[in-house]
């Protein structure tokens, strides 16, 4: 059975595909492909949290404390490009009630951001025995949903200090593998602004 990708499911959910394309889609939803059926409810979860978020307007002191916190990754961009903090959209956390991490070899954790017309979908594995953590990802601009965003830099940034850097590939795809800390940030240095990312602190990150 041929499934549809992320992008495709999301352009399902906001209204935007055209309606041979919806068709089929729902056809395929119809003959109860589970899979799929648990990504359209996760993107309806998604624009529901916007739709929502929209209505929200953080106090004054809330925008400040934000601000000093990006000044040290703004000092580490080049002049021209601005920073924008890319907005949690999904964590599987969230969604499953772990019973405690014991018997397990390795934790897995699924994360999507949002970031204007960017999305950025992760997927942060912890193996224990060694605390090393694996985060994979990739970058899609929904404006060109069918190519992730290649060729842009990508830092692993904790405290300001800089653990790995890497490139992502024709599809958009990067990864990074290092021992598990807190107060982890991935910084994103895209043509036109930088995207930072902070990634949710797991009860076995060291501090």
């Amino acid at each position: 059975m041929k499934h549809f990708s992320l992008t495709q499911w999301a352009d399902f959910v906001r209204g935007v595909v055209s309606g041979e394309q919806r068709v089929s889609m729902q056809k395929h939803l119809d003959n109860d492909c589970g899979r799929c059926a648990k990504t359209v409810q996760m993107w309806k979860s998604i624009v529901e949290f916007a739709r929502l978020e929209a209505t929200y307007e953080p106090p004054d002191s809330a925008f400040r404390v934000a601000e000093s916190y990006l000044v040290p990754f703004k000092l580490a961009l080049p002049k021209k490009l601005r920073l924008h903090l890319a907005r949690l959209t999904f964590d599987s956390f969230q969604h499953q009630a772990l019973q405690g991490i014991r018997g397990f070899d390795t934790v897995s954790r699924h994360l999507m951001y949002q970031c204007g017309e960017v999305f950025i979908d992760m997927r942060r594995e912890l193996h224990l025995p060694s605390n090393l953590m694996v985060l994979a990802g990739q970058v899609v601009d929904s404006r060109q949903p069918a190519s992730g965003v290649a060729d842009i830099p990508v830092s692993l940034v904790c405290r300001g200090e800089t653990l790995q850097e890497t490139t992502t590939n024709q599809l958009g795809e990067f990864r990074f593998s290092v021992q598990a800390v807190k107060h982890l940030n991935v910084l994103f240095g895209m043509k036109e602004a930088a995207f930072l990312v902070p990634l949710p602190d797991s009860e076995t990150d060291a501090a």
